[in-house]
């Protein structure tokens, strides 16, 4: 006696025997199939549109913060005396040296200090100096 019975027709087929529909599966799982529409999460989108949003506005902050940083980074006097050195006119006597000049200068700096200055003042070429010369000798202040 044969009973009947029915078979499923995806059991009829063999076991390594794919549909096109089974192959667009696995290829959509594996990544693979280039024409499937991209559909982000809440955090992919944050990832791929918020982050570099962000990193724009950083970018647009800083730059802000620099260009006005150079604005209001200027020089300015903090006092409303002149610039320069303090210095009083002397006249050269005979035997007079920069050394003895520099060391009888109303000054705390040190000789050698003062003779440099000294020569910077005067446009000195070197360390003659004739009797009768006036030259500019440096001051700790103001002269009142």
């Amino acid at each position: 006696m044969t009973t009947s019975s029915q078979v499923p027709t995806n059991m009829l087929r063999s076991h390594t025997a794919r549909t096109d529909k089974d192959r667009t599966n696995t290829a959509r799982a594996k990544g693979h199939l280039s024409g499937v529409a991209l559909r982000l999460t809440r955090r992919g989108r944050l990832m791929f549109l918020g982050l570099p949003a962000l990193l724009l506005a950083a970018t647009v902050v800083a730059g802000a913060l620099f260009v006005s940083a150079s604005f209001f980074n200027q020089v300015q006097a903090g006092s409303t005396e002149a610039a320069g050195v303090h210095a009083e006119e002397m006249k050269v006597n005979a035997g007079d040296t920069l050394w003895s000049i520099a060391s009888r200068a109303d000054t705390n700096e040190d000789v050698q200090t003062v003779i440099l200055q000294i020569a910077e003042l005067n446009s000195l070429d070197s360390s003659e100096l004739q009797p009768g010369e006036v030259i500019y000798v440096p001051t700790s202040g103001p002269q009142n």
